[in-house]
């Protein structure tokens, strides 16, 4: 491979995985930027504050005012764990996306009509330099997409996203193969 179809593949890649994550975000908006990490925090003693005469509050009042204090904290963390609960489910629709787009692109990669070895140029040539380059750079971007998006979406546990995992998997090992032959045909004639 020459470095022009490196540099083509590395710019398809440079500029498919951002692409990616950003599409994902525009069609997968919440809990995105800001609203990425729970905002909702009160600070329950601040809420429910000791008096500056502390010392004067009865048994019962102080243990009143703890009472408000837990139940408040008890509150946060309640609210703070639904938040969690839906931000992980609405993560794993957003690795779903990324990894079907991921699939299709990888399924063009796959599929693109190639000239096999042997077989004579038609005018114009299907096989040039650059179909070679963007069929890498698809399959390339396409795989450290779907790599960067199981390590950012991991905790999802989405069993759809482990089934679309698995089967861009098999394409990528099918890839291999298939370019592994393709060359040798090409290069042993």
């Amino acid at each position: 491979m020459n470095w022009t179809k490196l540099l083509y593949v590395l710019l398809i890649v440079l500029v498919y995985v951002p692409m990616v994550f950003l599409g994902a975000n525009v069609f997968f908006p919440k809990y995105t930027g800001s609203e990425a990490y729970y905002q909702g925090f009160d600070d329950c003693y601040r809420k429910h504050p000791y008096p500056v005469d502390a010392d004067k509050l009865s048994e019962a009042q102080r243990q009143a005012l703890e009472e408000q204090q837990q139940r408040c904290a008890e509150e946060q963390k309640a609210n703070q764990d639904q938040f969690k609960q839906e931000k992980r489910a609405y993560d794993g629709q957003k690795y779903v996306f990324i990894t079907l787009f991921n699939l299709a692109l990888l399924l063009v990669a796959l599929f693109l009509p190639r000239r096999k070895a042997g077989q004579k140029k038609k005018t114009p040539s299907p096989e040039t330099p650059q179909k070679e380059s963007i069929i890498l750079g698809l399959f390339t971007g396409s795989i450290v997409s779907t790599f960067g998006a199981t390590i950012r979406y991991f905790d999802t546990n989405s069993k759809v996203g482990f089934m679309i995992l698995v089967i861009i998997f098999l394409g990528m090992l099918y890839f291999i193969y298939k370019q592994k032959f393709f060359l040798r045909e090409k290069f042993s004639t």
